[in-house]
């Protein structure tokens, strides 16, 4: 098949070889600022396309960027990242995987709007029509009980066949049973990466990415051959609630990365549903605490399509849902077909085990943990940074942050990947340890 030119969002057309040397340039300014950049809009308002950026001299970065770093200064003015730009996209063409610049007209408009969008997004499949369409991002625990699994189910089910597009970030758990859900409801779907488009992570979910992207799609931010570090799950979160109009936590610990989500989602001003759950249970702590905090209750698919009824009286299909409600109900055959097992399934190894409890140690340790911090409060008569949440890497990052204003270059310089040092600063702004100020800067709290 003959290759189509290149339509920008501005409506022009630009040569197949053009759009091809385009791409690398968007790809080569990605992998330079890195995810979750801070200064990809105020480049692109001030020069329009990554080749101006990328032909501007010192002086002209610096009068959009003051407080810019060396080192990522230095990388704009020697383009240091080509050739690896040049190898991504040849190896994106030879695989079929779509490059999605910034100004491309198929980047999903949505992600221009937040701060910080990905400069370019990788995709296998074909994206859903998103404009006048209902988007639910759907997340939850990695290690769901059997009714976080139901309520999933359930109601990704029954929001797909009334016309929603469920959005999911294809993790363990419950984000794979949302994706099922709305792959067996005949409705296309979207998962969000935190890994290359090359990777499917975790491995499990093989069949189900292979589904995803041939009724759906499959969406990263992270170059080809990019692991699945931890550190790049909180950013791709923002992903999601950007994609979607709505976000819907199902069940989520007081430290879900689920949460993480919901956060971004109140950020952007998205609608944040959570599903009420039992009070004993620490899965739901997380889903509960939201509801305190004025999330709307998800009681059930017909009451979260009212909600949006009127803004998408077109689209959303409510004739759809007596009938989506009869088979609805999680089945272990529901989801072995993507090689997905449910709590219980005697075919599933591990489902004798797939509940866990706190031990009577874990609980103790967790209350002296908690008593030691009121403690210092109370010596100290302030808060003293709360790190406990942190993992030991993160930790170990955060003494390495000045008490003065900074930007993620702080943590580059010695030697923390762009990727780590630009993830880890998102885990710290979003435990409240730091805040944003303007020129991309941070200062601690």
């Amino acid at each position: 098949m003959r290759a189509l030119p290149h339509r920008s969002s501005c409506g022009n057309f630009i040569g197949v070889g053009e759009s091809v040397k385009h791409e690398e340039n968007w790809i080569a300014l990605a992998e330079i600022l890195g995810p979750r950049s801070s200064m990809l809009k105020s480049l692109v308002s001030r020069f329009g396309t990554p080749e101006a950026i990328f032909e501007a001299d010192e002086a002209a970065i610096r009068s959009v960027l003051p407080d810019i770093g060396q080192g990522t200064l230095t990388a704009l003015l020697r383009k240091s990242t080509e050739k690896d730009a040049a190898r991504i996209t040849l190896w994106c063409h030879r695989n079929g995987v779509r490059i999605l610049t910034f100004d491309s007209i198929d980047y999903p408009a949505s992600l221009r709007e937040i701060d910080e969008p990905p400069a370019v997004l990788y995709c296998r499949g074909k994206l859903p029509v998103f404009d006048g369409r209902l988007t639910v991002g759907v997340v939850g625990t990695r290690k769901a009980d059997a009714y976080g699994e139901r309520v999933t189910y359930k109601l990704s089910f029954e929001l797909a066949a009334a016309g929603a597009v469920i959005v999911s970030g294809m993790a363990a758990g419950l984000d794979g049973i949302a994706a099922a859900a709305a792959l067996n409801a005949g409705s296309e779907t979207v998962a969000v990466l935190g890994c290359g488009i090359d990777l499917v992570y975790p491995k499990q979910h093989t069949r189900l990415a292979a589904e995803i992207a041939e009724h759906g799609a499959i969406l990263t931010e992270y170059a080809p051959g990019t692991k699945p570090h931890g550190w790049n799950f909180p950013m791709r979160n923002r992903i999601i609630s950007a994609l979607s109009g709505a976000v819907l936590v199902v069940e989520a610990g007081e430290n879900s990365g689920a949460l993480i989500t919901a956060r971004y989602a109140v950020v952007q001003g998205k609608t944040l549903l959570a599903v009420p759950g039992d009070i004993t249970s620490p899965r739901s702590a997380g889903t509960n605490r939201l509801l305190a905090d004025g999330a709307l209750p998800a009681l059930d698919a017909e009451e979260i399509l009212a909600h949006f009824r009127f803004l998408y009286r077109d689209a959303i299909r409510m004739e759809a849902l007596p009938e989506a409600a009869q088979y609805s109900a999680v089945t272990p055959e529901a989801l072995r077909r993507f090689g997905l097992r449910m709590i219980g399934d005697p075919e599933s190894e591990d489902a004798p085990s797939s509940v866990h409890r706190e031990s009577p140690l874990q609980r103790i340790v967790r209350r002296k943990k908690k008593e030691t911090v009121d403690e210092i409060k109370d010596i100290s008569g302030q808060s003293t940074p709360d790190t406990s949440a942190l993992a030991p890497r993160q930790r170990e990052l955060y003494t390495m942050l000045p008490d003065g204003p900074f930007s993620v270059d702080v943590l580059t310089a010695k030697d923390v990947p762009v990727s780590e040092a630009v993830s880890t600063c998102t885990v710290f702004e979003i435990y409240g340890l730091i805040r944003s100020i303007p020129g991309g800067m941070f200062e601690k709290k």
